[in-house]
């Protein structure tokens, strides 16, 4: 699978590679020497643009402490819906929802992403995806999806990866 483009992501059948990998924490929090918590914890997904290899991964990291507190700070604006963040990240603006559930069982966000804003499907690879725990409001655990689209005029590459502190010094 080549990246975010590949049909086979939006397939009836897919895989769903953030599910899978959300089950893998256990490993960053092995890297990390300690127990993350939910928030801190980030998967993200390059746009073609973005990306460095011509092959899918996710990117599995602490989310940066910029992102993190921009994301408590707009927690009330993020709803079930893709609408447009309150702030941007890392310089760019980002579409944001989130989703209810301890693990993301039954929600793919490429499929979330495809379906929700206009357009993507038929231009995922200039699609950046990022999916970061949280605790919603009424105590219950959660993801918020960060989505950026690549725009060369702007130099927006839409690396969601750039959200990511992978030495997790903020945290």
């Amino acid at each position: 699978i080549t990246g975010i483009e590949s049909p086979a992501v939006l397939a009836p059948d897919a895989t769903n590679y953030f599910a899978l990998a959300w089950l893998a924490l256990p490993r960053l929090d092995a890297l990390a020497q300690r127990s993350l918590p939910r928030d801190a914890v980030s998967l993200a997904i390059n746009s073609m643009l973005g990306r460095s290899q011509n092959q899918l991964h996710i990117h599995i990291d602490c989310i940066s402490a910029e992102v993190r507190d921009a994301l408590r700070q707009h927690a009330a604006e993020i709803g079930e819906h893709w609408a447009p963040l309150g702030a941007k990240l890392a310089g760019h603006p980002y579409l944001a929802m989130r989703v209810a559930g301890e693990q993301l069982n039954g929600k793919n966000p490429f499929r979330l992403l495809a379906d929700g804003v206009p357009g993507a499907a038929a231009d995922m690879g200039d699609q950046t995806l990022v999916v970061t725990g949280t605790v919603l409001a009424d105590g219950r655990p959660g993801f918020i999806l960060l989505t950026d689209h690549a725009d060369q005029a702007t130099g927006d590459r839409a690396g969601g990866e750039e959200l990511q502190d992978h030495a997790c010094r903020g945290l």
